[in-house]
């Protein structure tokens, strides 16, 4: 015989999908364009941007059939980073099959005194410092809590750690009040853990070092040169 706090929410069974069951299930909806992640019982569906920023959540009509809805957070979280791997997993495979074209003939060939060098390595320095604070503030881990206070959760560097999601109230509300809240905080936690300025891009002065370490030919060329030495290195008596 089940003690008397198992399955408490049985007593509400009738409450569970009242007005929910639309004329058709949810499951006949054609596979989301965007990356996707589900739980193993297809109970929840997150579907994310390519950058992984969270479009939509979605429960299936029978969700309370197959999930204990105190077990719900667990299968939103499995959901949840499961999107974020496929929007990474696809972010790779584009850059793999669309390489940034390399256009020599618009390469910059504007003549570089030493101080020019040195002005280039003190901005490339800076962009590093810069990176380096957003970098700090992406690994922190952030929390927060939906505007109704049913759902609270944690994340780090892009990476859903945890959510707390009230079991009543989960067991009560309608699919949409529950849809709304999850991602409103999934929402935020996303924004949070990963700040612009944390991608794969680099600086426009990193940029320009890397193209000139990359192509010493043109660095040859940029350096303006009399009789043998850089012009910005010959001494008064020479000019």
């Amino acid at each position: 015989m089940p003690d008397d706090e198992e399955w408490a929410f049985e007593a509400e069974i009738d409450l569970w999908d009242d007005g929910e069951a639309p004329a058709t299930s949810r499951e006949d909806d054609p596979e989301p364009a965007d990356p996707t992640g589900r739980d193993p019982d297809s109970a929840v569906t997150v579907t994310v941007s390519a950058e992984g920023a969270v479009r939509q959540v979605r429960l299936a009509s029978g969700w309370k059939s197959k999930v204990d809805p105190r077990g719900l957070h667990s299968s939103v979280l499995t959901a949840a980073n499961a999107a974020t791997l496929d929007a990474l997993v696809r972010q790779t495979r584009n850059a793999q099959e669309n390489p940034p074209s390399s256009r020599r003939g618009d390469a910059d060939e504007t003549p570089l005194t030493v101080q020019d060098i040195l002005r280039l390595g003190d901005a490339v320095m800076a962009e590093v410092d810069e990176l380096s604070a957003r970098l700090a503030l992406a690994d922190r881990q952030v929390t927060t809590t939906s505007s109704g206070g049913h759902v609270t959760g944690t994340a780090q560097s892009g990476h859903y750690l945890s959510l707390d999601i009230d079991p009543t109230w989960a067991s009560m509300a309608r699919n949409a009040e529950i849809e709304a809240e999850l991602a409103e905080v999934l929402r935020s936690l996303h924004r949070d853990s990963v700040p612009d300025g944390t991608g794969p891009e680099v600086g426009r002065a990193t940029a320009e070092l890397l193209g000139l370490v990359h192509d010493p030919a043109r660095l040859i060329r940029r350096i303006q040169l009399r009789d043998g030495q850089p012009e910005a290195t010959r001494g008064p008596e020479s000019r």
